[in-house]
């Protein structure tokens, strides 16, 4: 099952941050049962900074994204407002879901001053794309939806 929040033009704001990204996460915190300095601890940021991302203030770091992701923050509802089911895929699905996660990974790591990815913005870009590109396979979510918009201000990656 998915639910989809704010899909409208305007996919981020002026810091790069998805629309909506600070509601999302104050909610995963909640459902967590965190408080703010847990999660912030958790994160190994300090209180403060949880709560600027929590109120759209300052653009979380990769490495935060998926340091939360690991505690059980569901992350493409953080970036994309979508809360994934669990899909079950043909092997032939799966493979055309991978090889586009390859090809979007590819195209951000080229859009890079030195033509690379950190192993955290690669492994945070495989479960955000995957998630939402084995929904679209699936014909849960639009095609022509382009998640490279919503990272391209902190990629620099433009999108289709």
């Amino acid at each position: 099952m998915y639910t989809v929040h704010n899909m409208t033009t305007q996919t981020s704001t002026s810091l790069g941050i998805p629309l909506g990204f600070g509601e999302r996460l104050r909610e995963e915190r909640k459902r967590l049962g965190l408080s703010q300095h847990q999660l912030a601890e958790i994160a190994g940021c300090q209180r403060l900074a949880q709560l600027q991302y929590e109120n759209d203030s300052s653009s979380p770091t990769v490495r935060y994204l998926n340091t939360i992701a690991a505690a059980g923050v569901d992350l493409a509802y953080l970036m994309l407002g979508i809360h994934f089911g669990n899909a079950s895929m043909s092997n032939e699905q799966s493979q055309r879901v991978e090889d586009k996660v390859f090809e979007l990974i590819e195209k951000c790591a080229k859009s890079q001053p030195d033509g690379k990815l950190s192993p955290d913005s690669h492994k945070m870009l495989f479960k955000l794309f995957r998630g939402y590109l084995t929904q679209v396979e699936l014909g849960k979510l639009p095609a022509d939806f382009d998640p490279l918009a919503l990272i391209s201000n902190q990629f620099g990656v433009a999108g289709k």
